[in-house]
């Protein structure tokens, strides 16, 4: 094959491959667990029980078109089948980089506590380069009358709140 049908063919399928807002990591490759049965959805990390465990850190994007209630149940989807319990839902803004439904994750290295979460700083070099800042919050989220014609990147956390595992890693 020559060299620059094989780079050419490279270049394609890294392109096809970053999809989505971010570009840090497309593929979940955090702890697994088994999929939930519900998604519990919380605004402030002082709704978050004191022993649930970060997982994840993702961008989800949203592509234009969507409704509140649309972009609401696809999130919650991702983060089911991830296992996770409960999701911690940040800010939004209009994304710049792409205009399909996309999850990028950012890490975490190890789950952790809660507690210890650090805020919204993973991607931060992604994030800067969206645009304007969108409101989605309680009101918005999962309501079918909101319509929005333009793409949306969100901030996400995913956790894992169950306690029969919650007192197997701590020991209790």
């Amino acid at each position: 094959m020559d060299k620059d049908v094989l780079i050419c063919a490279m270049v394609m399928a890294a392109l096809i491959i970053m999809t989505g807002c971010g570009s840090h990591e497309a593929v979940f490759r955090g702890k697994e667990y088994p999929p939930t049965e519900k998604v519990e959805t919380v605004f402030l990390k002082s709704q978050i029980p004191a022993p649930c465990r970060v997982f994840a850190h993702l961008f989800a994007t949203m592509p234009a078109g969507y409704r509140g209630s649309d972009f609401a149940a696809a999130v919650a989807e991702e983060a089911r089948v991830r296992g996770a319990d409960m999701m911690l839902v940040g800010q939004s803004r209009q994304c710049t980089t792409g205009n399909s439904l996309a999850f990028d994750y950012y890490g975490p290295d190890r789950e952790y506590r809660v507690r210890d979460w650090p805020g919204w700083t993973y991607g931060f070099d992604d994030w800067a380069r969206q645009g304007d800042w969108t409101g989605i919050g309680y009101n918005e989220w999962g309501n079918p009358d909101i319509y929005f014609d333009y793409p949306i990147v969100m901030q996400i956390v995913l956790l894992r709140c169950q306690q029969d595992e919650l007192h197997e890693s701590t020991g209790r």
